[in-house]
């Protein structure tokens, strides 16, 4: 059975609903945006996120200090920045899934166009395949064309198969490719 959610936010500056139970009492998840005093549930997320990358790619990727994860002042600057969005899905006031995303604008030798890069997500194990990283992926694609962005961008390791399966799920497709030859 899928979780229900309430969406806690309408526009890059909006209020908060609270409300994590619908009219019959039930228990929901709520999606809302992330806020200062959800640092330490984020970084833990990011080390297990971090921990996925160093457990499949020991050659390329290192164990990181909380501090070296995700900064709190970068944290907090990321919040009130209106071209970064950090949404997180609750259950009980516990953070078990979130994204980032970030607006670009392109110039250089491609067209000048509005893009959001999707930069990360991550849904605890336990709430994977109920709807978790759907919902939050379908928020950002929301706010990216609340912004004028005409593309939704992100990049994967080869090795992440189930996020490549999501990814494909949501309708995206591959870009570009990034081959590797290890000496």
């Amino acid at each position: 059975m899928y979780p229900r959610f309430s969406v806690g936010y309408h526009s890059i500056n909006r209020d908060l609903d609270k409300s994590v139970f619908d009219k019959q009492g039930l228990e929901i998840m709520e999606i809302r945006k992330l806020a200062e005093s959800d640092y330490d549930m984020i970084v833990e997320l990011y080390k297990e996120l971090d921990e996925l990358h160093v457990q499949a790619r020991p050659d390329y990727f290192v164990h990181r200090d909380k501090d070296e994860i995700y900064p709190k002042d970068a944290f907090v600057h990321n919040l009130s920045h209106p071209g970064v969005l950090e949404l997180g899905t609750f259950e009980n006031e516990q953070l078990v899934g979130f994204i980032r995303a970030s607006l670009w604008e392109e110039s250089g030798m491609v067209k000048d166009v509005k893009t959001v890069c999707l930069d990360n997500i991550y849904v605890l194990p336990a709430y994977r395949r109920k709807g978790v990283a759907t919902r939050l992926f379908a928020e950002v694609e929301s706010w990216a064309k609340e912004q004028g962005a005409v593309r939704l961008d992100l990049h994967t390791w080869g090795f992440n198969k189930s996020a490549i399966a999501l990814y494909q799920a949501m309708g995206m497709t591959p870009q570009r490719y990034v081959f590797e030859k290890k000496l």
